[in-house]
């Protein structure tokens, strides 16, 4: 299988989205497609797979008959049809019986009792998913999935992870999810303004990548300052002894000879000027500091005791549904708390009922006096869409210089800072809303999803900026990326209970394993634990006599009881892995 384009353009009412792009996709691919907000990577796709036809270029696929199945990003459905209907439909004149329907509704996650809904009633994660029975029951050969972990939580998208792996054809990804691309892609497509950019490896290797490019940009850049700087100063050098040989020369052949030498020599050295202003390279953006001394104005030398608040036997319910009950924690000086858990388990109620907006709970939370809370809800409701972006910064109590530094390192530059907050997009907004809040002089920040909407561009400059505030945070979302670079503690509601781990989300997921294995070991675990242990002793012990023992003899008994331990020690782990 092999799709080409090249030279695709298009527009919308007379606005360019892209134009002159060209690039391909071959069997084995696996590839991210990546870029900010409104660049047109979803208009790309629906290009590639037919839907849309563009201004200008050629889209040839080999075979010409290729089948491409496209899983839109916002999910549509017939009012009335069901889930099972809906799922049936998606193979052309209802072709599949209805063991393939069955077997693909559970494969994605849609129990039975979802069947005869409304397919419009399900959630978006569970409309996605829906989607995604297709690709178990369509013949395709080339699968594009526009955006596919939005509305998902995070166990749904490693679910979605684990079926992108079990896919042998090709793919085309569209995604703000680092951390899925990193465990699915094997190629990046960067589209940007001035086009589309291929790199190999995963979304890690492309930021290594970038970053070398960038540093190499920047020499060259430097480089041919420098030549350009150089040949300026010697064609102004040359203009002067040029002038001052010919006024100097009259008659005299000598100096008419010299001042013809000089008249060459400034020619070449203005064409060459001329040929590297023709080539020259932009100025690579300076990326600007997040402002450490901006971020942590409000927090910097303050005195603040160990615990910040301590919440005891706290427990929410709505009605006769309880989300958590008797949920106990403290949240300590530094902290970087994050809060997940499934979609509707409780999470954004926790958050409130921290900050004080809901007050209808049993137990009790402690809030230190010295703490002063800064909240960011997903409905961005301290924003005030007639004021600027500026305005916004001022009015929480900044100076001007500090807010514009803060906003620059947010990706406002320039009269960006002048923008009406009702003219935002949603992700312009978040950032704004953030800004706003590490402005207010909080040191205990309450997120609630704060990279909702945000381009992967947008969610680094926010991290940078947390990483660097040295007050606590505790924050909701579903990036994963984001919470392995930032999180610090790790709260975990699950089964109406609140679960703390001491532990960034590596240390998380390493209990999380280790306590799948303990439910399909059962009681054997505790058994094939201390073997492990003990095994690792052993060879422990092995590696160090080794190491001592001159004897050839000794040493080769050694070497083989060592060789045997290590193999018997390596299939009790598969055997625990394999069972995780």
């Amino acid at each position: 299988m092999r799709l080409q384009f090249t030279s695709l353009s298009k527009s919308y009412k007379g606005k360019r989205v892209f134009e002159n792009i060209s690039g391909q996709v071959n069997d084995g691919d696996r590839i991210g497609l990546i870029g900010a907000n409104g660049v047109g990577k979803s208009t790309l796709a629906r290009l590639l797979a037919g839907i849309e036809e563009g201004d200008a270029g050629q889209v040839t696929r080999s075979p010409s008959h290729m089948e491409i199945l496209y899983v839109q990003q916002y999910p549509e459905f017939d009012e009335d049809i069901t889930v099972y209907d809906a799922a049936r439909r998606t193979v052309p004149d209802g072709a599949a019986d209805a063991g393939a329907v069955e077997r693909a509704l559970n494969d994605v996650g849609l129990d039975r009792n979802k069947w005869r809904q409304r397919a419009q009633s399900l959630s978006g994660g569970e409309k996605t998913k829906l989607l995604l029975c297709s690709a178990l029951l369509k013949d395709y050969d080339l699968l594009i999935l526009d955006e596919p972990t939005n509305h998902l939580d995070m166990e749904s998208c490693a679910w979605l992870e684990e079926f992108a792996a079990r896919q042998s054809k090709p793919m085309l990804i569209i995604s703000h999810d680092r951390y899925f691309l990193d465990n699915t892609a094997n190629r990046i497509w960067e589209l940007t303004p001035q086009g589309l950019k291929v790199y190999e490896g995963n979304y890690s290797a492309y930021r290594d990548q970038k970053e070398i490019e960038q540093r190499s940009v920047t020499r060259e850049y430097q480089k041919q300052q420098a030549r350009i700087q150089h040949l300026k100063q010697v064609i102004y050098e040359r203009k002067g002894w040029y002038e001052s040989a010919h006024k100097s020369a009259g008659q005299n052949d000598f100096y008419r000879s010299k001042a013809k030498k000089h008249a060459g020599v400034l020619k070449a050295k203005e064409r060459e000027l001329a040929r590297i202003e023709a080539e020259r390279i932009d100025k690579p953006r300076k990326e600007v500091s997040p402002a450490f001394e901006v971020i942590n104005k409000g927090v910097s030398g303050q005195k603040l005791p160990p615990y910040l608040v301590k919440g005891k036997g706290i427990t929410k319910a709505f009605g006769q549904k309880v989300l958590f009950e008797d949920a106990a924690f403290n949240i300590k000086r530094r902290d970087k708390i994050a809060l997940i858990g499934q979609n509707g388990t409780g999470k954004t109620t926790l958050l409130r009922i921290l900050c004080g907006e809901d007050r209808d709970y049993e137990g009790s939370i402690t809030v230190n006096p010295s703490v002063r809370i800064g909240y960011f809800a997903q409905e961005f409701d301290n924003l005030n869409n007639d004021a600027t972006i500026l305005d916004e910064m001022l009015a929480a109590g900044a100076a001007v210089q500090d807010a514009r530094l803060l906003l620059a390192g947010l990706l406002f530059r320039g009269d960006d800072v002048f923008k009406k907050i009702g003219n935002l997009s949603m992700g312009e907004k978040g950032r704004a809303a953030f800004a706003k809040l590490i402005l207010s002089g909080a040191n205990l920040l309450v997120l609630d999803e704060p990279t909702n909407h945000m381009d992967i561009g947008s969610r680094e400059k926010m991290e940078e900026v947390l990483d660097e505030f040295e007050g606590s945070i505790i924050f909701v979302t579903h990036d994963r990326y984001f919470i392995k670079r930032l999180a610090n503690r790790i709260f975990v509601i699950e089964d109406n209970r609140l679960q703390c781990y001491d532990g960034g989300y590596e240390y998380y997921q390493s209990k999380l394993r280790e306590k799948r294995a303990k439910e399909r070991t059962g009681a054997d675990y505790r058994v094939l634990m201390d073997d492990i242990r003990r095994l690792e002793c052993r060879l422990a012990f092995l590696g160090g006599r080794l190491n001592e023992t001159v004897d050839e003899d000794e040493k080769e008994q050694l070497n083989r009881e060592y060789l045997e331990i290590a193999r018997l020690l390596n299939r009790y782990r598969e055997s625990l892995k394999g069972r995780c």
